[in-house]
């Protein structure tokens, strides 16, 4: 059977970033659309009329359009994915119905799931430390971006937090609120890795999820955390995913915010990356 398809993606969502790589993954084709988000840049392409109506009215990417068919949320999106045949012989969920609900699991701590608070799982602390970034990028719009912002974005969630952002500053505030929380998670996903070398053994849609949450860290002058000598099974795990070629071609071939990057980290090291570090090796003596 023929099949079509249009992702309709930004280059540094992280959600955008998990379906790319399982594309690349199952070797599948796809037409390319770039959406330029509204709190990236004052283009505002998720708040266009035409992407509204047609293609996600919660101004939310990715979206893949499979055929005439719109199918949206990231992780039903990579379900779909996997039940076409691509170029590669891949399942990135297993047949056995007890290593499913296993990785539903995962899937779900590892992704930015609707309903889920952010910071209350893996997948939504991540995000967390880039807030900096995000501010940044939001403080640089045009008064007139915010507005459209105001009027037409249709989720009363991201609405307020882009405008606490441009009028006040979270940055400073947000990360130290999960200090506690990602330390056990990390401490939890180096005992998960004992003897493995992906999550579920084989590699899997989880493993996506934390390629790209892993690549935020490191964006984010924070990769030492995925290298401590305390948390081995994790820096293995770590090299694993890096050497993927769905990592290269679903990630790192769609740069963004380079020069930002840049000027945020100039003067060093990620303020969280020691505190958090700290924490893991206390943790892990006491």
């Amino acid at each position: 059977m023929n099949q079509e398809l249009t992702l309709y993606h930004a280059h540094w969502s992280l959600c955008s970033q998990m379906v790319r790589v399982a594309l690349y993954e199952k070797g599948l084709q796809f037409k390319s659309e770039r959406i330029k988000l509204c709190d990236h840049s004052d283009e505002a392409g998720n708040l266009a009329d035409d992407f509204l109506k047609n293609i996600n009215p919660t101004a939310v990417v990715p979206v893949l359009k499979l055929n005439d068919e719109i199918v949206r949320d990231s992780a039903y999106i990579i379900e779909r994915i996997d039940d076409l045949e691509g170029d590669n012989e891949i399942n990135l969920w297993p047949q056995d119905p007890l290593k499913r609900r296993e990785l539903k699991k995962w899937v779900e701590d590892t992704t930015i799931t609707e309903g889920v608070g952010m910071g209350k799982s893996l997948g939504t602390m991540v995000p967390l430390f880039s807030t900096g970034l995000i501010e940044d990028l939001i403080k640089n719009l045009k008064f007139s971006s915010i507005l459209r912002i105001i009027f037409k974005h249709p989720r009363r969630d991201r609405k307020i937090a882009f405008l606490m952002m441009y009028f006040f500053s979270l940055k400073q505030k947000i990360g130290p609120i999960v200090y506690n929380r990602f330390t056990r998670e990390l401490i939890a996903l180096e005992e998960n890795l004992k003897d493995k070398n992906f999550l579920l053994g084989e590699f899997s849609h989880a493993d996506i999820n934390l390629m790209c949450c892993f690549n935020r860290l490191t964006e984010m002058k924070m990769e030492n955390l995925l290298e401590m000598k305390e948390l081995p099974n994790v820096a293995n795990y770590w090299q694993n995913l890096k050497a993927r070629t769905s990592y290269q071609k679903g990630i790192l071939d769609y740069p963004d915010h380079e020069e930002m990057l840049k000027k945020i980290f100039n003067s060093g090291p990620n303020p969280h990356l020691e505190v958090i570090q700290n924490k893991i090796i206390e943790k892990l003596s006491s």
